[in-house]
C-alpha cells in the first residue's frame, strides 16, 4: 500500500509540475517579438516670455496642468522601435543621454525604464508603465534659463 500512495504523490508531483509551467507560459507578460515605438520629446520648459511651439500644440494642456511655466520650447523628438531588453540612447542637451528600455508588455501596459546618465554617471532612474498608445511628461534638470522636461509615448 506504501508503494501505492507513493506512486500516486510522484505521479501527482508530475502532474503539478508540468502545469505550473503551462501556467507561467500562459501568463508571460511579453510576447515573443514584441515590439515598442518609442518617442521622446526634449522639451524646454521656463518662466521667460510666453511661448508655445506649435509642434506641442497636442501637448499644451497636460503641459499646462502639471507644470507652472510660460515657455515651452521643442528642442527635439527622437523616435525609434525597440524589442523588449533593447534599448535606445537619445542624446540630451548638456551632455546627458537618457536610456529607455521596454522591460515587459502585460497586457495594454509596456514597462519602461528610463536612466540619464552625465558624463557616464547615472544621475536619474526610474520605471514607468505606460497605457498603450499614450505618454507621460517627466520633469528633468535645470538646463540654460529653465528645465529639461521629457516627453515619452509608447505605442505597441
Amino acid at each position: 500500500m506504501f508503494k501505492v500512495v507513493q506512486l500516486v504523490i510522484h505521479r501527482n508531483l508530475h502532474v503539478l509540475f508540468v502545469l505550473s509551467i503551462v501556467a507561467c507560459l500562459l501568463v508571460t507578460p511579453a510576447k515573443a517579438g514584441q515590439n515598442v515605438d518609442i518617442v521622446v520629446k526634449t522639451i524646454l520648459a521656463s518662466q521667460g516670455p510666453e511661448f508655445l511651439d506649435p509642434r506641442l500644440s497636442t501637448l499644451v494642456e497636460e503641459l499646462r496642468s502639471v507644470f507652472r511655466y510660460s515657455s515651452y520650447r521643442l528642442l527635439s523628438e527622437d523616435s525609434t522601435n525597440l524589442g523588449m531588453g533593447e534599448t535606445c540612447q537619445v542624446s540630451l542637451p548638456g551632455k546627458r543621454i537618457l536610456k529607455v528600455t521596454p522591460v515587459q508588455v502585460a497586457g495594454d501596459r509596456v514597462e519602461l525604464q528610463l536612466v540619464i546618465l552625465k558624463k557616464k554617471e547615472e544621475i536619474f532612474q526610474t520605471v514607468v508603465k505606460l497605457l498603450n498608445k499614450s505618454s507621460l511628461t517627466v520633469g528633468g534638470p535645470e538646463y540654460e534659463d529653465g528645465y529639461l522636461l521629457f516627453n515619452i509615448s509608447a505605442s505597441f
